[in-house]
């Protein structure tokens, strides 16, 4: 059996950094009023993915049973994204391959992502990424898929959090990060 995963201190503090400022909404159907076809970018890690992710963004969205559930799944969800990401081996083209799904999801008639992070999360373990770089890499994202790549979607930022049986998903507004993020890094 695949071992659970306990939240580290850094990955807990930051959560706490998080639901002290306002930044961690939990998701309520208000966040999914008028969204039918919904791609998701996330990681398909298993101790995460069915119960922390697919099931909730399920119940959220699917009550009248017509939804088209795109699930993106990568190793280490939009962290393949970032610029010089660790989890793109050398010579590989996984963040390109990212886009180009996304891409395809799009011509399909999808107009909705969900970019979904979690913690705890392996993949940064594994490449000593902070938990700060995880919510960031959320956002770095979002510019890159909308003002690189210019695709013209609605995208919503997720943070999913596990710790032992207790999970739950939150929105982050994008606004409300980046102010926060300005605020907090005045003076270092």
């Amino acid at each position: 059996m695949v071992p659970r995963m306990r939240l580290s201190i850094e990955e807990k503090t930051m959560v706490e950094v998080l639901r002290e400022n306002g930044l961690l909404q939990n998701m309520n159907k208000k966040h999914f009023c008028g969204k039918e076809d919904v791609v998701a970018v996330c990681c398909p890690d298993g101790r995460q993915f069915v119960r922390g992710i697919f099931t909730p963004f399920m119940e959220m969205y699917d009550e009248t049973h017509t939804i088209s559930f795109h699930p993106l799944p990568r190793h280490g969800g939009t962290l393949v994204l970032d610029e010089h990401s660790p989890l793109v081996r050398p010579g590989h083209t996984t963040d390109k391959d990212l886009i180009h799904d996304l891409k395809d999801a799009v011509e399909m008639g999808y107009r909705a992502v969900c970019l979904v992070n979690h913690f705890p999360c392996g993949m940064a373990r594994k490449h000593d990424i902070h938990p700060t770089r995880v919510i960031e890499s959320l956002f770095a994202a979002k510019e890159r898929i909308k003002r690189k790549e210019g695709l013209t979607v609605t995208i919503a930022c997720f943070l999913q959090v596990t710790d032992g049986e207790q999970r739950d998903m939150y929105y982050i507004s994008y606004d409300k990060f980046v102010s926060w993020r300005k605020r907090h890094s005045k003076g270092k």
